[in-house]
C-alpha cells in the first residue's frame, strides 16, 4: 500500500531545493560524499529495561519517531529530479516505517560498544537508495543488548534532508517524545501499523535562506573569490592550501577515528577557554594547526588553511505562524555555511621552532607552545565572531548564487588543489535532559561523523557535547588521499593534549 501511495502520479512539488541542498546533493551523486550519523546513547527508563519489555519499548520509539516526523515536516519529503538542475521535494502520502526503523539486538557476550562503532563505521559509507524511489533520506538504527539500561541511537542521514544542528534537534525533540509518550496519548488513526499516513494538505517546507534574506556581497570580496576560483592553476602560488594532499575520488573509504573527554576534563578546559578568550572550536582549530605543523614536513607544508563550518540559524527571521516546529533554532533544514581561516608561513615557521625536529614521537606542549596556542584559538575565535556579526554579508552562501550547474562545479573542484588541511564541524552542546530522576528517558553521550568529503578538507573534526556528560571528538578522512598513519597521529596529539590541558587547571 505504501509503494502505491509513494509512487502514484499524486506526488506534489512543494519547492526547489535551496542552495546548500543542492550543491550537497551533487557531492552525493558524484559519490564525493555519502552519510552523515548522530548517534546518542539513551538511558532507558528501569520499567522498560527487562527483555520482556522489547514490544512496549518498540512502540514507543515508533509513537516517538512519528511525533518528531510531524514536527518536522524536512522528515516527511522525498525529491524528484534529483539529476536535473532543478531537483524538487515533493509530497509523500505516507511513509513505510520499516525503512526508517531499525532495530539490532544483540545476543550474549556480545561486544556492545564495539558493535556500535563498527555499524557507525559501515553506515558512514553505506549509499541510500536509489532517489528515483520516492523515500526521504533519514533512518534511525537502535541497538539493544539484552537487558541492558541503554540502547545505542543512530540517526543516519543524507545532507540535502538537514544538517548537523537539524540532527541535533532531531535527537532532542524525540527525547521529549519519549518522555511525553504516557502523558500525551497519541492519536493513532494516521498509524496503521508500519504505516504512517501523512496530512493530505501540503507540509509547511523551511525557506532555504537566500529566499529568506539579501546576501549581500561587497564587490572586493566577489572580485577575491573569482580570482581564487578561476585564476590559471600556474599563477596558483598560495603555499597555504593542502597541495600536500592531492584530491583523489577512488576508491571511495572513509577513516573514521574517536576519543571522549568525561565531563570533569571538559569542565576544566572550559575554563581555561573562557580565561584565553575562545571557545572548543578555536581551541581545536588550534591544536589542529600544532599537530599538523609537527606531523607534517616544512617544505610540503608551509603554511595552511581551516574551515569551520557555522549555523545560520541566529540569521533566519522568526519561524512562521503555523510552523510546527514553532522557533528558527529549532528547525531541522540546511543552515550551514564556512568561514575560511589562514595561517601563514611566519606563523607556522614560528610554532614549527618550538616542536621538537623529529615528528614519530608524542609531544607534550610546553609553555612558550600554549602561548602561541591560546593566542591562534582566540584569533579564531575573534574570526568567527566578526563573521557572526557580518551576518549574511559576504558569505560563501551569497556566492553560491551564480553557481548554474552544481554538478559540473563539485567535478571541476575535484581536479583542483586542495583547499583545506582540516575543518571543524561543531554541532555544539545537546540537551540530553539529565537528571536524578531515572524513571525519565536520557541521553548521556553523543557522537558525530561525517563520511569522507573527497574535495573537502583532508581531515575534518565533528565535537559534539551532551550537557553536563562530557564530549566526543571524530575525525575523518578519504582513506584513497590521507595516510592513515598521519591521521591516527594527528587525533592522538588532540586526545593527548586535550587531556594535558584538563590536567593544568
Amino acid at each position: 500500500m505504501a509503494n502505491e501511495l509513494n509512487h502514484g502520479t499524486e506526488a506534489i512539488a512543494l519547492r526547489k531545493l535551496g542552495i546548500n541542498e543542492t550543491y550537497q546533493l551533487a557531492m552525493y551523486l558524484l559519490d564525493q560524499y555519502r552519510g552523515t550519523i548522530l548517534s546518542c546513547r539513551y538511558a532507558v527508563p528501569p520499567r522498560l529495561a527487562p527483555a520482556e519489555s522489547r514490544v512496549q519499548v518498540e512502540e514507543a520509539v515508533k509513537i516517538a519517531v512519528v511525533d518528531t516526523i510531524m514536527r518536522h515536516p524536512m522528515l516527511q519529503v522525498a525529491m524528484i529530479d534529483a539529476t536535473s538542475k532543478t531537483p524538487s521535494w515533493i509530497q509523500l502520502q505516507s511513509l513505510d516505517l520499516t525503512h526508517h526503523i531499525k532495530w539490532l539486538y544483540l545476543e550474549g557476550h556480545a561486544d556492545f560498544e564495539q558493535t556500535v562503532q563498527e555499524a557507525f563505521r559501515v553506515q558512514l559509507d553505506d549509499r541510500f537508495q536509489d532517489l528515483s524511489i520516492k523515500q526521504p533520506g533519514w533512518k534511525i538504527t537502535v541497538i539493544r543488548q539484552g537487558d541492558a539500561p541503554i540502547m545505542e541511537v543512530l540517526l543516519t542521514w543524507n545532507h540535502p534532508q538537514f544538517d548537523g544542528a537539524g540532527a541535533r534537534v532531531f535527537h532532542e525533540d524525540f527525547l521529549e517524545m519519549l518522555n511525553n509518550a504516557e502523558n500525551k496519548p497519541y492519536e493513532r488513526k494516521s498509524l496503521d501499523g508500519d504505516i504512517l499516513r501523512l496530512p493530505e494538505a501540503p507540509p509547511l517546507l523551511p525557506t532555504p535562506i537566500e529566499s529568506l534574506k539579501s546576501l549581500p556581497l561587497d564587490l572586493k570580496y566577489l572580485a577575491r573569490v573569482f580570482w581564487e576560483e578561476f585564476r590559471p592553476q600556474f599563477l596558483n602560488r598560495d603555499a597555504s592550501q593542502a597541495a600536500w594532499c592531492p584530491i583523489r575520488s577512488s576508491p571511495y573509504k572513509t577513516q573514521f577515528r574517536a576519543f571522549s573527554i568525561d565531563n570533569t576534563s571538559l569542565l576544566a578546559i572550559l575554563a581555561l577557554c573562557r580565561q584565553n578568550k575562545t571557545t572548543i572550536t578555536g581551541l581545536l582549530n588550534g591544536l589542529a594547526l600544532i599537530a599538523f605543523s609537527l606531523r607534517l614536513d616544512s617544505t610540503v607544508a608551509p603554511a595552511f588553511q581551516s574551515s569551520t563550518i557555522m549555523d545560520h540559524r541566529r540569521n533566519l527571521p522568526p519561524a512562521p505562524p503555523h510552523a510546527p516546529w514553532v522557533r528558527s533554532d529549532r528547525v531541522v533544514s540546511n543552515y550551514v555555511t564556512q568561514l575560511p581561516h589562514r595561517f601563514d608561513t611566519e606563523l607556522v615557521a614560528r610554532i614549527r621552532s618550538k616542536l621538537p625536529a623529529t615528528s614519530n614521537e608524542e609531544v607534550d606542549l610546553p609553555a612558550d607552545l600554549q602561548r602561541e596556542l591560546w593566542a591562534v584559538s582566540a584569533q579564531n575565535r575573534l574570526e568567527i565572531v566578526r563573521k557572526v556579526d557580518a551576518g549574511l554579508r559576504n558569505d560563501l552562501v551569497g556566492v553560491f548564487k551564480y553557481v548554474t550547474d552544481w554538478q559540473q562545479t563539485m567535478s571541476d573542484m575535484a581536479k583542483k588543489t586542495r583547499q583545506f588541511t582540516w575543518l571543524v564541524t561543531n554541532v555544539g552542546v545537546l540537551d540530553g535532559k539529565t537528571s536524578e530522576n531515572d524513571h525519565k528517558w536520557s541521553i548521556d553521550r553523543a557522537q558525530f561523523g561525517l563520511s569522507a568529503e573527497i574535495p573537502a578538507a583532508a581531515i575534518e573534526f565533528a565535537p559534539i557535547s551532551v550537557a553536563g556528560r562530557g564530549m566526543c571528538v571524530s575525525a575523518n578522512w578519504p582513506d584513497c588521499a590521507v595516510d592513515q598513519m598521519l591521521g591516527e597521529l594527528i587525533m592522538a596529539d588532540l586526545e593527548k593534549w586535550l587531556a594535558q590541558l584538563a590536567s593544568q587547571s
